[in-house]
């Protein structure tokens, strides 16, 4: 089975990538790692908001480049330092999958420096979803699972996609198995303000369906990258 980047992330959430192989028994390929890049968000229509993402840890008792949980915070403003580490991510695929699909994570360095056996060589971003609302927060770290981490790619025209494989339930006829589909979802991103355990701030955040957020504070934004 050949183990792209999409059934990367799958497959090292359950923890076989920490036994050296995928789910057939056969060595896993190694991820190549693109970057530095500092993240941009830009606002859709009147919006405003022009500027750049850094990694908070959702509990400020968090210092360890691998432990606890981040999200990302929005600060206008021209592109950051490329010391600053906050600022800084990296876009992994593995190493013969040439699908342009792959994971964001944190800074890599800070990540081997205190992790050789780190995997995803950094803090992949993952998808946390609630009941109550639309809008899914967008984290880094340990928290990854096979339902949580989704596949990202860049359009031609620089701005990012989700890549979803699945079936469409609005599809879905009794009686019948759908058929499974892709799909590359480029508008569900939003800058919202959100509170996230003791991290409070405008966060990248997700609207999972619908045309307007449960939260009231979010606004849509084309998200891009730029190397630094």
């Amino acid at each position: 089975m050949k183990l792209t980047t999409a059934l990367y992330g799958l497959v090292a959430a359950t923890g076989a990538l920490s036994q050296g192989t995928d789910i057939d028994g056969s060595p896993f390929p190694d991820l190549k790692t693109d970057g530095p890049y500092a993240l941009h968000v830009k606002g859709q229509g009147k919006s405003s908001i022009d500027g750049y993402l850094y990694a908070v840890h959702e509990f400020d008792t968090d210092h360890d480049a691998d432990a606890g949980v981040s999200v990302l915070h929005y600060r206008p403003g021209p592109a950051p330092a490329a010391f600053n580490s906050s600022y800084r991510f990296y876009f992994n695929t593995t190493v013969d999958d040439n699908s342009g699909l792959g994971f964001v994570v944190t800074d890599i360095k800070g990540s081997k420096a205190t992790n050789s056996g780190n995997l995803y060589k950094g803090k992949p971003m993952f998808w946390t979803h609630f009941p109550g609302t639309n809008v899914a927060w967008l984290e880094f770290g340990s928290g990854a699972n096979p339902y949580s981490t989704h596949s990202l790619g860049f359009g031609k025209d620089g701005r990012a996609y989700v890549y979803y494989q699945g079936h469409n339930d609005a599809e879905e006829v009794v009686g019948k198995r759908s058929d499974e589909t892709a799909t590359k979802i480029q508008n569900g991103w939003v800058i919202c303000w959100q509170t996230t355990y003791t991290a409070v701030g405008y966060t990248l955040s997700w609207i999972t369906w619908g045309d307007q957020a449960h939260n009231p504070t979010c606004q849509r934004v084309d998200l891009t990258r730029k190397k630094l």
